[in-house]
């Protein structure tokens, strides 16, 4: 049996590397629509605007975050974020549509940002 290494999702946000990152995911929603007639049913697909969706969960060092999230997201700022996939990368200019910060008793502070940008998928 060969031992086998398996990928790890790097993210930057504005060329800065995220250490404290404890989760990533990459969502492409395509923006495809449903056509449907009135006495056929299914009549078939029309093309929309599409999206991907970041979400990146963190824990918060007692210095301070690594970056000013809920800045960007107050201020509505374009955040360049860009993630490695081994060989593969997606690199998007969007927005931070939302972050979060809490604390349960006994438990590290965790933060999570949802991000929303360009439609591309990841490439070599």
């Amino acid at each position: 049996m060969a031992v086998q290494d398996y990928a790890q999702l790097k993210c930057f946000v504005n060329g800065n590397p995220l250490i404290q990152v404890t989760s990533v995911s990459k969502t492409t929603n395509a923006g495809i629509q449903r056509i449907d007639l009135l006495n056929e049913g299914l009549g078939g697909f029309t093309n929309s605007s599409g999206e991907v969706t970041i979400e990146v969960g963190y824990v918060v060092p007692i210095g301070g975050l690594e970056e000013e999230f809920d800045r960007m997201c107050v201020n509505r700022e374009f955040v360049d974020i860009q993630l490695f996939l081994g060989r593969q990368s997606y690199a998007g200019r969007g927005k931070i549509e939302n972050n979060r910060i809490s604390q349960s008793t006994n438990a590290a502070v965790e933060g999570s940002f949802s991000w929303m940008g360009e439609f591309k998928p990841f490439a070599t």
